[in-house]
Order: structure tokens, then C-alpha cells, then sequence
């Protein structure tokens, strides 16, 4: 389930952090898992300045989808993805000259004009320019017909660990390298390097334009109580069978688990093919009649199981695998991809973002948008 409210107020917030800066909203990776459509046009209907996506392929399903928004596409075009940058009208990262060539051609074929954002290498050593590359790229670029150099940027490393020293270094190398540009003649609309981390901690990373990604989704840092962001994502399913266990039942691939008092358990048609990780297997727990109780044994494919004890759970009671849940006595449980990162051994990325698209996607809430009916239980 997406809970658009949420997803409003996280931007909300990103807003209140970012005065008076433009933001993009990273929609790569199918929205982090929530999904890139519905999510797209909520940001845009919210007025976000510019959408970010890894790939052109992206980009381009959303152009198809009728998002009109600006959409920088944050990773290295190939030559065979040219065309559909020009005909979409796509903002690229100029990460070498000879792609930046190829799209001038494509442009002036076309008779169009093409935005690209400079790629400073600060210290990713993943693509773009070198510092001191970028003046003699940028005078290249500047020189070439069709395409417009508006946008300076670059990626930080650490800007997810507290006080990082790397951070302050790429910032200063960065700065650096835009004062160069600047004094060589460069005028940039937009400059941008701060990712979700840097948004919390590096103030002085804003520039123009910020790039949050899983803040928007209600991960990472936050600034006091009206700073607290909300996950937007909850997983829930139902409990499809049951049987009594005795000491010494195995559950489960591999006999992993093994039953050491009598006991109940439960089946719940979820698994690694819906991107609920098996590296959860041993570690994680999910919440039936807001209680948590442990996934025990192997994840499979498409099913885990519960030991819930002597609990009165019944065929078709809810599940909560991320999200939270109510007692009849008010009180609530819950789950964040923090907990399950932590379970799995990874970042909360990772468990968005590996959902499945078996899984249907149901949006509820939102101001700027009207929820889809899709159907609530994941399968």
C-alpha cells in the first residue's frame, strides 16, 4: 500500500529543509518500489520542478504516460538511446565528449535543442568529468550546436554518514570547480549536488536545486518533530493456512527451524519472488492482530511461515510485513525498512526498491491525486 499523504508530506518537508531551492524528485527504480507512474504524477501534480531518473527507458515511459515535467536522466546515455533523449526532450549529464557530440548531431538533425548538466567526478569515480577536465570540456561543450550547457553537478559519496569529513572534501572540490567555470564564462540555471543526506546535513550543498530521493519516501535523516518523515510504503498480506506443530517438525527449505515446543504455524503467500529478501530468513518478524511474531525458516519463493504459538489466528487474518498495525486496545506495532534492513544486513533502499512487480500497488490518500482502486491485499 502507497500512502500518498505520506509521500505529500515528505516533500513537504524537503521543501521546508530546501527554502527557496528547486527540487527534483528521483523516481528511478520504479520510485524506489512505489511505483514510478502513479508516483510521477503526484510529484508533478505538486508542482516539483524537475523528475530524476537512472535511465532513458525511464524517462521515456513517462513521457508516454503524459508526465510533461522536466526529467534529468542521472546516468551515462549510450549512443543507441540519442534519438528518443532528443524526441522526448530529456536532460542528460554530460559525462564524456564524445556522447555529448552525439546528441549535438542528433539535435541539429532534428532541428532541436538539448539541456545537459556537466558531471564533475568529485570523488565517485562512477562517470562524468574530472576537476580538472571540466573547464576544457565545458568550452568543448559550449562550442557545440544544439546542445545548451545549463547544469553543473555532481554526487557525494558519504553524505548518508553523520559528519562526514568526504562530504566536506567533495563540497570543496566541487566549489572550487564551479568558481573556475564561472570565472571561464559558464552560466548555469541549474547546480545541484545534494542527495537525501546532504540535504539534512550540508546546507550549504543546495545550491539551486536539491535531488532527495528516499527522504521522499520516508527514509533518513530528519530534523526535530515537524521534520519526522513517514514511510510511505507498507506491505500487508493474510495468513492462507495453518497447522499445529510438535517438538521436532521441521519448517521450511533446508530444515532450518526446527519446532522445540508445541505450536501453531501460520503460512502467508509472500516470498523472495515478491522481493520480501531470504536474507530475512531467521531474522525478521511481521505483526498478525498487532503482536509481532517471527518469520521462521526459509523464506521461499513465494510463501514464508509464522510461528504465532498458541495466538488465536485464524485463515485470513492480516499481516503486516512493513507498515504498523492496531490491538483492539490501541496499541500499535510496526515495522520500518530500517528494521528490515537491519534484519537482512542492508540499506533501506534495498528493501523498497526490491518489491516486485507481482505485487500490486495500492495508492490511497493524497490531495493532488485520486487513489487508485487497485485491489488493497498484495495478492
Amino acid at each position: 500500500m502507497i500512502d500518498l499523504d505520506a509521500l505529500e508530506w515528505n516533500v513537504a518537508r524537503v521543501r521546508m529543509r530546501a527554502a527557496g531551492k528547486a527540487v527534483l524528485g528521483m523516481v528511478k527504480a520504479n520510485a524506489y518500489g512505489h511505483g514510478m507512474i502513479e508516483v510521477a504524477r503526484v510529484l508533478e501534480e505538486l508542482g516539483l520542478d524537475v523528475l530524476g531518473t537512472a535511465f532513458v527507458d525511464e524517462a521515456v515511459a513517462l513521457r508516454k504516460a503524459g508526465i510533461s515535467a522536466p526529467i534529468l536522466v542521472l546516468t551515462p546515455i549510450e549512443h543507441q538511446e540519442i534519438d528518443a533523449v532528443v524526441e522526448h526532450d530529456l536532460i542528460t549529464v554530460a559525462c564524456d565528449l564524445d556522447g555529448v557530440q552525439a546528441l549535438s548531431d542528433c539535435a541539429q538533425r532534428r532541428a532541436r535543442r538539448v539541456s545537459v548538466h556537466l558531471y564533475v567526478d568529485t570523488g565517485m569515480l562512477r562517470e562524468g568529468f574530472r576537476p580538472q577536465e571540466a573547464i576544457e570540456a565545458a568550452r568543448q561543450i559550449r562550442r557545440m550546436p544544439g546542445v545548451c550547457l545549463d547544469g553543473l553537478c555532481t554526487h557525494f559519496a558519504t553524505a548518508d554518514e553523520p559528519a562526514s569529513t568526504f562530504l566536506r572534501e567533495q563540497l570543496s572540490t566541487f566549489e572550487q570547480t564551479h568558481r573556475q567555470l564561472v570565472d571561464d564564462g559558464c552560466t548555469f540555471v541549474w547546480v545541484h549536488a545534494a542527495n537525501t543526506g546532504a540535504l539534512w546535513q550540508a546546507s550549504d550543498s543546495h545550491y539551486t536545486l536539491v535531488r532527495p530521493g528516499i527522504a521522499i519516501y520516508g527514509y533518513d535523516h530528519a530534523l526535530g518533530d515537524e521534520m519526522t518523515l513517514r514511510p510511505v510504503m507498507s506491505i500487508r498480506s493474510r495468513v492462507v493456512s495453518k497447522r499445529r506443530a510438535w517438538p521436532g517438525d521441521t519448517v521450511s527449505y533446508g530444515r532450518r527451524y526446527m519446532v522445540s515446543t508445541e505450536t501453531t504455524i501460520v503460512t502467508v503467500p509472500i516470498g523472495y519472488g515478491d522481493g520480501y529478501l531470504r536474507g530475512l530468513s531467521g531474522h525478521a518478524q511481521c505483526i498478525i492482530g498487532g503482536r509481532r511474531y517471527p518469520i521462521v525458516g526459509s523464506i521461499c519463493m513465494d510463501e514464508l511461515m509464522v510461528d504465532v504459538g498458541d495466538a488465536p489466528i485464524e485463515i485470513g487474518s492480516d499481516v503486516v510485513l512493513l507498515g504498523m498495525q492496531a490491538t483492539a486496545d490501541g496499541h500499535v506495532e510496526s515495522i520500518d525498512a530500517v528494521e528490515l534492513a537491519t534484519w537482512a544486513g542492508t540499506i533501506p533502499y534495498e528493501i523498497t526498491t526490491a518489491i516486485s512487480a507481482r505485487v500490486p500497488r495500492t495508492y490511497i490518500g493524497g490531495s493532488a491525486h485520486q487513489a487508485s482502486s487497485a485491489p488493497t491485499d498484495l495478492r
